[in-house]
This record gives structure tokens, sequence and C-alpha cells, in this order.
């Protein structure tokens, strides 16, 4: 219930699992947001990708780093697709490609025991054309959500034209509640969720506690980080510079903890601070992760209060 996650960026070292985890453990994270590795698309079919293993060949990897996050008592509560998972004027052995690899990636999900995948929803210019496309790749994966039990969550995108930051597919929180109640009525199962990022609502200047309140249960895992409100930088909460007393662009972090209030709000409140690490030097790095953490406890006993 509320248990403080944190993406994988700057701890997990693949040849030193036990080590990362043990690391992680003793800062005080409970949980962990496992990002996949992409598809190299300007390269694709020209060198051999990661998802071309079979899954015979993927599981013994991730098994290994689910045991090495029992023995430390760290879940891996959500994970992050390969993406982007079509591309419009890309050949339909990618785009078919794709598709393939968020069903392998939703058997791993099976294997380490973990059932929140964040897939991102294609944005295209022509709205009809937008939604076609995603409900045809979505209902795609259906058969897998189902059969192996991970909710595939979609997530709240922008865009950027001309130097200027758009709102994308799901910027709207009632364009959400269509796909997703549309989605699991066609699945005739609760196998698709969402995955608000709060920073990526903030850069679209969005009312975080009423977008919140709209998602009401269909909000399923949260990616927590913080922006200036004109460039995705995935900073730590309350770490913004602020020159004025008052910011058009600051996030609203009450808004937020509000929100998650109203809606009685039990997931997990997971970290997407990644910038935190690599613009940090090494020496620093558990203290900027425990002052990560810090935040976490106390969005936690405000939701709670």
């Amino acid at each position: 219930m509320l248990e403080i996650g944190v993406q994988q960026t700057g701890w997990l070292n693949w040849e030193d699992l036990d080590g990362s985890f043990a690391r992680l453990k003793s800062l005080g994270f409970e949980t962990v947001d496992l990002g996949f590795p992409l598809v190299p698309y300007d390269t694709f079919g020209q060198v051999r990708s990661f998802y071309d293993q079979s899954l015979e060949e993927l599981i013994p990897k991730y098994t290994a780093l689910k045991n090495a996050a029992d023995k430390h008592g760290i879940s891996i509560s959500q994970t992050h697709s390969a993406f982007p998972i079509w591309i419009e004027g890309a050949s339909d052995e990618y785009n078919a490609y794709m598709i393939m690899t968020v069903e392998k990636l939703c058997a791993i999900c099976e294997v380490i025991d973990c059932h929140a995948i964040v897939v991102h929803p294609v944005t295209r210019d022509n709205k009809a054309d937008e939604w076609n496309t995603n409900m045809e790749l979505y209902r795609a994966l259906i058969p897998t959500a189902i059969k192996t039990n991970v909710k595939i969550c979609l997530e709240n995108m922008f865009t950027s034209k001309t130097g200027r930051i758009l709102a994308g597919v799901c910027a709207d929180a009632e364009e959400v509640v269509r796909y997703i109640d549309a989605l699991n009525a066609e699945a005739g199962a609760d196998v698709f969720g969402y995955c608000f990022d709060v920073g990526h609502a903030n850069l679209v200047h969005k009312d975080i506690r009423n977008y919140i309140n709209t998602l009401g249960h269909r909000l399923t895992i949260l990616h927590i980080h913080d922006n200036d409100g004109q460039n995705d930088l995935h900073l730590a909460p309350y770490t913004q510079v602020r020159f004025t007393k008052t910011c058009a662009n600051a996030l609203d972090w009450e808004g937020f903890i509000l929100g998650l209030k109203d809606i009685g709000y039990r997931g997990t409140l997971s970290f997407e601070t990644f910038r935190v690490i690599t613009m940090t030097p090494e020496p620093l790095h558990d203290a900027a992760l425990s002052y990560i953490l810090e935040v976490g406890k106390y969005f936690k006993a405000r939701i709670l209060e």
C-alpha cells in the first residue's frame, strides 16, 4: 500500500544484481519501476534486436533479477515497454515486430510477478486516425493481457512542433476514460489501466487534481517527476528552481497529493527521476536517492492523513 519506488537508472548494475538490490533496500525503497530496452529503429532489420531472442533466452536474465529483488524484499511493481510501438510510415514488419515485443514483455512480467506495463499510445495529427490506430494496437494485445494477467497501462503524452510543447494523445483525462472503458469493454475484463505522468501533465498545463479525480479507479500506476512547465526534465519534486514566489509553470504538488487522497489511491508512488542521477556526480547518488525517498514518505503521509 503506497510503496515507494524508483526507476532503475543509476543504481541497477546487471553485473551485480545482489549488490544493487541490497543498496536500494538500505536506502529504504520498497519497489522498482523496470524499464525494458528500446528497439533501435534506425537500424531495424540491420542489427540483431534484444527482442530477437526467444523467451527461453530472455527469461533467465529476468528471473535472476527477480530472485535478487526477492532476497532483499523489493517488489517489481511496474515496468515500461519498449517504444514507440507504432510509427507512421514505418514498414508493416516493424510495427508487427513491436506488437510481438510487447507480447514477450508481458510474458516476462508474468514471470517476475509484475502486473503493470506502460505501453505508450500513439499521437497522430488527426484525432479520428489516432483513435483508430490506438484501438487497433491495444486490441491486438488483449489476448496477451488476459493470458498473463498483466495490465496494459496507457500514459498521457505530449508532442513538440516548431519548438513548442503541445498536448498529445491522452493529455485530456476524458479521453483517457474513453480509451480505457472502451478497451476493457471489448476485452470483457479489467486488463487496461492508466499511468499518470504528472510531469507530462504539467507540460501541457493540466489541472492535476481534476485530472486525477476524472481518472478515479482507472489510475493504476504513476510516473512522478518535476519540470519547469516547458521541458521534460524528470527532476525530483520540489527541486525545480523558482525565482519568484509565484510561477505559472510550477507543478502543483499540492493538487497532486490531494487528488490521490480524493480517489483513495493505494498503488505505488513511483519516481521517474532519472536525470537526478544522470546530472549528479556519482558520490552524491545515494544522497539524491535518499531525498527522493523522503519526498515519497511525505507524499504517503499526506495521502493517508
